[in-house]
């Protein structure tokens, strides 16, 4: 196989490198912000006696999708062990949350 063939063959994927890179480290930012607002919200809650664990549920459920979605197409182990480990810690927050916390 030849470079030319190379090159069309990459052409026909239609597939750009610099855009997947840019979407993987915009959907980081989205996480962070998410859990940056989220504590904040939760502290303002907690000092005026008003349940926060919406929020931590509404945060975990995010981010694990996000990592089983990545394990799913990538299967990388630490992508799974932290999609679950941020699936329980929601579960969790859900039934605190249940229970008027």
């Amino acid at each position: 196989m030849n470079k030319e063939e190379i090159l069309k063959m990459a052409q026909k994927e239609n597939c750009d490198e610099m855009a997947l890179q840019v979407r993987d480290r915009a959907m980081k930012w989205t996480y962070l912000a998410m859990v940056i607002a989220a504590a904040i919200f939760a502290e303002i809650r907690a000092m005026n006696d008003q349940p926060m664990m919406d929020l931590c549920v509404t945060v975990c459920a995010s981010v694990a999708v996000g990592q089983f979605y990545r394990f799913a197409k990538t299967k990388e182990k630490s992508c799974l062990i932290f999609g679950i480990i941020t699936f329980a810690v929601g579960i969790f927050a859900l039934i605190r949350f249940c229970m008027g916390h």
